[in-house]
């Protein structure tokens, strides 16, 4: 492994970390039992990367025949378990998920779409090289990378995904994912990731912290809280 394939790697950890944590908060909150923690953190971690190896012919998806993908899997069910034993802590699980719901949701939320937007079009193209000249698939596939697990974990637990209804959440990664494939062809690969993710993060932090929304029919009158 190259020193710039241990850098990728290890995003992808932090990548997964993240959306773990913000997978099993969202169990913790409606009140799943550990297994559905787990469930959770899977889903979130790898929902997006399973449906962007369905869509360009992965087969079967490197979920299941990668050995990183081991390695990942073991980070998020340790991060999950962790995170769900810690809610226990006084016995008080409803005081720390709420005081927890804008730090690790919005936070390792904003953490994993950054990561994940950029790592999804690599991976696309490590996976078929000939998708290098369709940059409207290798956008769709960094984007649904990032996207897709937080809109099945939402979707799995009743809500309207996230995606749809708080803090800019499509635009910073489309943004991002479309300033990585640009830039791929003609700059080095980390620069080109750090230069896309610090876009995703930095508009996702703005969005998050002055609560920028798109408009809606009913305006401020049901103005998120959260």
């Amino acid at each position: 492994m190259t020193a710039v394939e241990l850098v990728i790697f290890l995003l992808t950890c932090i990548a997964v970390a993240s959306y773990a944590v913000s997978g099993t908060i969202v169990a913790i909150q409606k009140r799943a039992d550990v297994f559905g923690a787990l469930f959770f953190a899977f889903i979130t971690a790898f929902g997006g990367g399973l449906i962007r190896d369905l869509t360009i012919g992965t087969n079967p998806p490197l979920l299941f025949v990668s050995r990183d993908y081991a390695i990942l899997a073991a980070v998020c069910f340790t991060v999950s378990l962790t995170v769900f034993l810690v809610s226990f802590a006084g016995n008080n699980a409803d005081r720390l998920s709420h005081s927890l719901h804008n730090l690790l949701i919005e936070g390792t939320d904003m953490i994993g779409l950054a990561f994940f937007c950029v790592l999804g079009v690599d991976t696309a193209l490590s996976s078929v090289p000939d998708l290098a000249g369709n940059r409207a698939l290798l956008v769709f596939c960094g984007c649904i990378t990032g996207i897709g697990g937080g809109i099945l974990r939402d979707v799995l637990s009743a809500e309207i995904p996230l995606l749809f209804r708080k803090h800019i959440y499509f635009i910073p990664a489309l943004l991002g994912t479309v300033c990585y494939v640009l830039l791929l062809p003609h700059t080095k690969r980390l620069l080109a990731i750090l230069v896309s993710v610090s876009i995703i993060l930095i508009i996702r932090t703005l969005a998050v912290r002055f609560r920028w929304n798109l408009p809606t029919p009913l305006g401020n009158r049901q103005k998120d809280k959260k």
